[in-house]
């Protein structure tokens, strides 16, 4: 296998070890069939043994969802992988009590439960484990029983726990970013990546795909397809995963250069329930959407996102319930918009040359334009995925670029203060321009409303890949 060693010296225990690492910071039809299928004229498919297509379960960590594992389901569907044999196992981590559960082995229990529904619903006899961070504890656990370890044919262990052993006997892939690191026999190693980045990397996964088939992928790109691409996911409350019941999600089509709304009318509407489940929706995969969440009593929630060349089911709308953290600590006007900026690949700050670039631009007709600043410094580090954007209290309708308060002790997380003009009725556009590392030639771009904070929330999601 590509980059893998063989490193096995005396390690801690794979739970002690997990417990030091957080310690330390935490148309597929239309295009090709699943099983090494090619369709004439279609794009080339790996040759799969049918008996090592079983249903594969990604088990996120802190702070973490499906959406972690969005990127690498669709590369997976792209080498012939049926799309509904990727699921994802969610959780809490919204106090200590829901992580120590997680650390402990307390949802062994609730993971069991998902393990025999997709053994049921997809007709297997073993399915696939892959999980990151804080999730290789929950999957070690798992897989400590002897009945339980039966049901997994093959576990990916990324950057989490370590040891001399697979946990339980299993058949184990260490996927990792230090090179000090190892989980059993059989390791790889990524060294230019980091933690959330290594989960959905294009070279991480191909070493998954070639570890769980025994083939090598035919691409690590995804594979766009033809005609409209069929998307569904969940509205939640970050970061319990716990649906948002009684909120309603409408789905827009709106204009690449504004983010205006083409329609009167939204394409669809979804009431959101206790699962937090909505969809599934056809969409143009060359076109743009706004996932506009009423929440009744409370500011509406628009999310924006690059558009989704391939089906997905792990669309993830994270939203803040009332009186949380989040949304005690975003300052708020009817002067000013507030954004969160997120993507799965940690944004990075304090690599030089290699560093991410992130520009915030803002007209607005009645306060006047706003020239593009970069939000990305020094002080951002390498370990944040999202970037809470507003204007701060201290220098209302100035921008510092500094840092602001609560969001950097947040797992994950920090905060900007940049002043974004807005206004009832919207009169002007937030242009946020992404310049990702290692790739100046191919920046990606959201262009939305300057909507007032006072009763508006924007959150702006970015693909974790470049793709042309």
């Amino acid at each position: 296998m590509n980059n893998a060693q063989t490193n096995i010296p005396a390690r801690l225990p794979w739970r002690a070890s997990l417990l030091l690492l957080l310690g330390l910071g935490l148309l597929a039809g239309c295009l090709g069939g699943s099983g090494g299928v090619s369709w004439p004229g279609g794009p080339k498919m790996p040759d799969i043994d049918e008996e090592r297509i079983l249903p594969l379960i990604f088990v996120h960590g802190t702070a973490g969802s499906a959406s972690q594992y969005q990127t690498q389901a669709m590369r997976f569907s792209s080498n012939g992988y049926p799309d509904d044999h990727i699921l994802a196992f969610e959780y809490s981590t919204a106090s200590e009590a829901d992580v120590g559960r997680a650390l402990t082995g307390g949802l062994s229990a609730e993971l069991d439960a998902f393990v025999e529904q997709a053994l049921q619903d997809l007709d297997a006899e073993q399915v696939y484990l892959a999980c990151h961070s804080l999730g290789t504890a929950v999957c070690g656990y798992y897989l400590a029983a002897p009945d339980r370890e039966a049901k997994v044919a093959g576990y990916v262990a990324i950057d989490g726990a370590t040891g001399d052993n697979c946990p339980g006997g299993s058949n184990c892939l260490g996927v990792f970013v230090d090179e000090s690191r190892a989980l059993g026999q059989r390791n790889v190693y990524f060294p230019d990546e980091t933690h959330v980045q290594v989960a959905t990397s294009a070279a991480s996964f191909a070493a998954q795909f070639e570890f769980l088939t025994g083939v090598e992928p035919e691409r690590s790109t995804i594979l766009p397809q033809r005609g409209e691409v069929r998307i569904s996911g969940r509205a939640v409350y970050f970061p319990a995963n716990t649906g948002a019941s009684g909120t309603r999600l409408q789905i827009w089509e709106v204009d690449e250069d504004s983010g205006e709304r083409l329609d009167s009318e939204p394409l669809t509407s979804f009431d959101i329930a206790s699962n937090g489940k909505w969809g599934p929706v056809r969409l143009d995969p060359q076109a743009h959407y706004e996932f506009h969440l009423l929440r009744p009593g409370r500011a509406e929630h628009h999310f924006y996102r690059q558009p989704l060349i391939r089906d997905s089911a792990f669309v993830r709308l994270n939203t803040s319930p009332a009186g949380s953290p989040i949304e005690t600590n975003t300052q708020v006007s009817d002067d000013h918009a507030a954004l969160v900026i997120s993507r799965d690949m940690e944004w990075w700050g304090s690599r030089g040359a290699d560093n991410d670039i992130l520009e915030i631009a803002t007209t607005s007709a009645l306060w006047g334009d706003q020239p593009a600043v970069n939000i990305i410094d020094t002080a951002i580090g390498s370990s944040r995925i999202g970037i809470h954007v507003h204007d701060d209290q201290a220098t209302p309708a100035l921008t510092t670029g500094d840092p602001l308060p609560y969001f950097p002790d947040q797992p994950f997380q920090w905060g900007v203060d940049v002043y974004m003009p807005a206004s009832t009725p919207v009169d002007g556009t937030i242009s946020v321009v992404s310049t990702p590392r290692g790739e100046t030639g191919s920046q990606q771009q959201l262009n939305v409303p300057n909507w007032a904070s006072s009763s508006h929330r924007i959150s702006l999601i970015f693909n974790d890949y470049i793709q042309d």
